[in-house]
């Protein structure tokens, strides 16, 4: 497994290559803010009108899949709802990590960019997002995939001080198989509805 790190930006996100991009937002975040928010303007504001058509509301553990043109340089982006951030915890988090990394096992799709789901620091702990984010990469993916897994993380810089050794060390960890045998909390079945829907066109 390869984890790698890159500020959540356009102009960092255009120097990036992978097959899928995660972003995650509230239902309660309107406009869209942070690399959601400016996913969208790249995008012409496509996400904002599915928004107000009702096709997308943020609820927790909605997932909906786009295709993208050559706008950003993915595939495909993954929309995910947090649901109301009054109600999110490190529960809902680690609940999340496994919604988003089963959707992508599910899809085969093993490279990836995404920013950790909520405000790491302030809406989760440090020490709990390390420790969901890791149990939630045991749950999702096989030995065989965690092996082959790409993730850039685009986190600001604060962020990327805190949880690089760590996570790199999670990183490192799935190189022996005794690490993948963990004690895992059973958050009980991923849920949600994965929906797919038109390419984005180039006007």
């Amino acid at each position: 497994m390869q984890v790698r790190f890159a500020t959540p930006s356009l102009h960092a996100v255009d120097d990036e290559s992978a097959r899928l991009l995660i972003l995650t937002f509230f239902a309660d975040d309107r406009p869209l803010q942070g690399l959601p928010g400016l996913v969208d303007w790249r995008l012409n504001g496509r996400i904002s009108k599915l928004i107000r058509t009702e096709f997308v509301d943020g609820h927790f553990r909605e997932a909906t899949l786009r295709p993208l043109d050559r706008r950003l340089p993915f595939a495909e982006v993954l929309l995910i709802g947090l649901g109301e951030r009054a109600d999110y915890d490190a529960e809902r988090f680690e609940t999340i990590c496994r919604f988003a990394f089963g959707t992508v096992a599910r899809l085969g799709t093993l490279d990836l960019a995404m920013q950790l789901p909520g405000r790491i620091g302030l809406d989760v702990g440090l020490r709990e997002a390390v420790r969901g984010w890791q149990r939630a990469l045991v749950a999702s993916f096989t030995p065989a995939e965690l092996a082959e897994l790409r993730i850039c993380l685009l986190d600001a810089p604060e962020v990327q001080r805190e949880l690089a050794e760590p996570l790199r060390r999670v990183a490192a960890s799935f190189g022996d198989a005794r690490a993948e045998a963990v004690e895992l909390d059973d958050l009980g079945p991923a849920g949600g509805t994965l929906r797919s829907v038109q390419r984005i066109g180039n006007s």
